[in-house]
């Protein structure tokens, strides 16, 4: 069945006419190509629409060097590889052809302008091997198009695999040039999409390397659960003077002399952080304190972290009610008997605030606002004061 063409008869005329004049050591035939759209189908690219699959000469296929997605512009091994692939296999049906677009930045209406396959273009021309096949796509926007020359690099056979270094190549230049945001929130997202064959551990040495690159302070501040260092848990615990988390490391009477446990918790009803703290309150007669973080982006912390104290409240609720169930009479809330309470939250709202010198905007322990607090081991539970009940209605 012959494929529907949204290119105009007048380019493929032209085309054509170069066409019968090229050099053509593989063999390539449009029979070829109509069958490598079985074996091979093309790539749908989120921002583009396919335009078909062409057999185009070379020549009205420019490939421009500044944007090759590689950190290098050809890899003189992976060329030799691809030669000597050539020549003793031929074209291989199981491999996507380069993608490319009307190139804008030419007068005439048939060239193009390659995305993807610049070692290819150079083993083609090792070979004498004048035209190929071609994905043809129609990008919404610059945005679009680096996207997909970076997703057609996710592949397997005779081909070179991005590394982490083309990434970062590439996000840097989309923010010189305002295809994107020169903003931490803006740079994952678009690491998100075009390094989406990679691990969350690569992404975010991606990241941190555009955001050092960049000259970019993160707006938005996560925190590891496990290690020490800086942006853990456990460092935000120490460097706040805190005790450590939970009981590990110190006896019963050490623990009663420390006069309080501190838990981290990503969630307000984190059941096995509730857990433990009814265990040990209850045991060794001292309060339990959460501090809350989120454990990924979000959008808005004030609203996650009103949630969160809809969730700690919501959890608090069923283990009173618990309570109640197992005594013969039941009674209220005597709050300053419930020892479990919420201390604040970590601060992860981080954007330079100009206003005080360039430090974070949030700092220490802050409450839902984002304001800092002084921690009083002997205070009330912050979820009786916050949200704002005003707000709450409003």
């Amino acid at each position: 069945m012959q494929q529907q063409s949204y290119v105009s008869v007048e380019v493929e005329t032209n085309w054509l006419k170069i066409l019968k004049t090229c050099n053509n050591p593989l063999g390539l035939t449009e029979e070829l190509m109509r069958q490598s759209i079985k074996t091979m189908p093309p790539i749908l690219f989120e921002g583009a629409k396919y335009l078909g699959r062409y057999f185009i000469p070379r020549q009205f296929v420019r490939y421009d060097e500044t944007e090759q997605p590689r950190d290098k512009n050809n890899d003189v091994d992976h060329v030799n590889n691809l030669v000597n692939n050539y020549e003793t296999i031929g074209y291989r049906l199981d491999s996507q052809p380069p993608i490319c677009c009307f190139d804008a930045n030419d007068v005439s209406n048939d060239k193009l302008k390659a995305q993807s396959g610049f070692n290819r273009n150079e083993a083609l021309g090792r070979i004498g091997q004048d035209c190929y096949f071609f994905d043809v796509y129609q990008f919404e926007s610059k945005y679009w198009e680096i996207v997909a020359r970076n997703q057609s690099n996710h592949h397997s056979n005779p081909q070179l695999s991005q590394k982490w270094t083309d990434y970062v190549k590439e996000v840097c230049n989309a923010v010189d040039s305002d295809v994107i945001m020169g903003d931490s929130k803006s740079i994952d997202e678009f690491v998100d999409l075009i390094a989406s064959d990679k691990t969350a551990k690569v992404r975010r040495r991606i990241k941190d390397t555009c955001y050092n690159n960049c000259k970019i302070f993160p707006n938005f501040r996560t925190y590891n659960s496990s290690g020490h260092g800086k942006n853990t848990l456990n460092g935000f615990v120490k460097e706040n003077g805190f005790p450590n988390q939970g009981i590990i490391g110190r006896s019963d009477e050490e623990l009663i002399e420390q006069g309080y446990l501190v838990y981290c918790a990503a969630q307000g009803q984190n059941k096995s952080t509730w857990a433990r703290a009814i265990t040990h309150a209850t045991k060794l007669d001292i309060p339990v304190w959460f501090i809350g973080y989120s454990d990924k982006r979000v959008d808005d912390l004030k609203e996650f972290r009103s949630d969160y104290i809809s969730e700690f409240n919501d959890q608090k609720e069923t283990f009173v009610q618990f309570a109640k169930n197992i005594l013969d009479d039941g009674g209220e809330l005597v709050e300053d008997s419930f020892q479990i309470k919420l201390a604040g939250f970590m601060p992860q709202y981080v954007k330079p605030n100009p206003k005080d010198k360039g430090r974070p905007t949030e700092v220490g322990l802050v409450d839902v606002y984002g304001v800092m607090i002084k921690f009083d081991p002997d205070g009330e539970c912050l979820t009786l004061s916050q949200p704002y009940v005003d707000e709450e209605d409003s």
